[in-house]
């Protein structure tokens, strides 16, 4: 799951911390032969085994499922809207910020031992990577199509005669393509970062000393992942709201009634983007902070936090992360009226693949025949009827 720092930026060693480690180790029996066995660790705390493997798990397949359900319904032709496309996207890469994480988390968390996890350095590198480079990537994305939603949003309201030609399926499409593109470009610094240090036969992210390439990526990050779309949602979002609520927009050729019902839908579906906005803040905003002070505490040769607190505050950023990804289903379901028909239509679709159809006496051949007929032809018109 996204983390835009490693462990060592706040590693202040302790004796307890030291004595989990070398424990583990000189049972173990590696030493300074850790490479040669190709074992090198990473170290556990007693929360973090029940956390990764049950209610991690729990909550990424639980997100994944509810977001399944979102791409099912806004891919329907019907319901089709620029916003509603960029809430599809937003809804796959929520899912793989997540997804991408389990094979290497389950692989980790389940072998700890004596606090320690001893990995080859092939899951050293997969691990590591899917933490803090594709998992990162993929949640740097949802960032940007939710800075993309709220510009989408702003223009609906400010210009809403110019937006459906400014967000058509193919702009919107390349659009998030190059969303998807600079995310990973952004982190791709660590794949260049080894992360099985052979010199210590550790399993981690090592900030040099003094602090220059990582320091300069941080910095990267912290503005181009924290700062800048935080800034830019939220001021789009303050525009949108003041032109939403303290203007009329113009009727241009549409009749007064079709201009009331359009101003009705926008608020609607700002509605939406402004609760979507707050719950994307909401672990962002302190997040942000905390890795701000810890970068700049870092230059000046100390840390904020010891390992254990900072992989305590790491996990909290991460499970609400997790759970503001599943908030945007409520989102859709409590003030979309169309989401809950549309989802409805899912359920009573699948309902009726599932229970058998009543078995009534047998009649006469024709009047079967006929009867079947007309059920079969009745059945294809509703759900004809259903689907457009």
């Amino acid at each position: 799951m996204p983390e835009t720092f490693p462990d060592n930026v706040t590693y202040m060693p302790n004796s307890s911390e030291h004595s989990s480690l070398n424990g583990s180790r000189d049972e173990l029996d590696l030493g300074n032969d850790s490479l040669y066995y190709n074992v090198f660790v990473y170290q556990l705390y007693d929360y973090e085994e029940n956390i990764y493997i049950y209610l991690w798990t729990f909550l990424v397949i639980l997100t994944t499922v509810a977001n399944v359900l979102i791409v099912a319904i806004f891919v329907r032709k019907s319901i089709q809207t620029p916003t509603n496309r960029i809430l599809l996207f937003i809804a796959i890469s929520d899912s793989l910020t997540g997804l991408v994480t389990l094979p290497t988390y389950i692989h980790v968390y389940t072998r700890e031992k004596h606090g320690v996890v001893n990995l080859n350095e092939s899951w050293c590198e997969a691990f590591i990577i899917s933490k803090f480079y594709i998992s990162q990537a993929f949640h740097t994305v949802s960032i940007w199509q939710t800075v993309l939603l709220g510009f989408q949003r702003f223009c609906c309201v400010w210009f809403p005669f110019k937006t459906n030609s400014w967000f058509s399926a193919r702009r919107t499409l390349f659009a998030v393509a190059v969303i998807n593109i600079g995310a990973f470009i952004i982190n791709s610094y660590q794949l260049h970062n080894k992360k099985a240090d052979k010199m210590l036969g550790l399993c981690q992210w090592k900030i040099e000393d003094p602090c220059v390439e990582s320091c300069i990526f941080l910095w990267i990050t912290l503005l181009l992942v924290n700062i800048l779309p935080s800034g830019l949602l939220l001021v789009l979002t303050i525009l949108m709201i003041h032109k939403l609520f303290h203007h009329t927009n113009r009727k241009g050729s549409l009749s007064e009634e079709q201009s009331r019902e359009r101003d009705k839908q926008n608020k609607k579906a700002s509605i939406i983007v402004v609760c979507i906005a707050i719950i994307f803040l909401i672990p962002e905003l302190p997040f942000g902070i905390f890795v701000l002070m810890t970068v700049i505490k870092r230059h000046g040769g100390s840390d904020i936090l010891v390992l254990r607190e900072n992989r305590i505050f790491q996990f909290v950023y991460e499970i609400v992360l997790l759970l503001s990804f599943h908030a945007n289903f409520w989102v859709y379901i409590i003030i979309n009226k169309r989401f809950r028909d549309e989802l409805k239509s899912i359920f009573l679709a699948n309902m009726r693949i599932f229970v058998p159809k009543r078995i009534t006496a047998p009649v006469a051949t024709n009047e079967m025949n006929h009867s079947e007929s007309y059920i079969i032809k009745g059945t294809h018109l509703n759900e004809h009827t259903t689907t457009v």
